[in-house]
């Protein structure tokens, strides 16, 4: 292997640090500046933040709450998924999980190109 081509290899790497770098900053300020969703259309591109929000769960309220231990074996630790398919299933209810969780709003910022007719 040439070493110009691991110097170079070395040189993008670096690059590459300094631009996910500055995106994650400027991610950072987008999403300070804005707290509900937002749109902007730009010149070339189409910028959307979106927020979810998400359900953190405590394994020890949710395993007193869960009142199945075949069922808690199927969740066996706090997965947001498999909890939201047993609520889909009727296996559980929100009733049954009130106090077990908190809501985490998180955003997501999407570029893409804009649509030109």
């Amino acid at each position: 292997m040439e070493q110009k081509k691991l110097v170079r290899y070395c040189e993008l790497k670096a690059q590459q640090k300094q631009i996910e770098d500055e995106l994650e900053s400027l991610r950072k300020e987008i999403i300070s500046a804005y707290s509900a969703d937002a749109q902007f259309e730009l010149e070339k591109f189409t910028l959307k933040l979106v927020y979810q929000d998400k359900r953190q769960y405590d394994d020890v309220r949710l395993f007193e709450a869960v009142p199945d231990p075949e069922l808690w074996k199927a969740v066996s630790k706090a997965d947001s998924a498999k909890i939201g398919a047993l609520l889909k299933a009727n296996l559980l209810s929100d009733k049954a999980l009130e106090g077990t969780y908190h809501i985490v709003r998180t955003p997501y910022l999407y570029v893409q190109p804009a649509v030109i007719p």
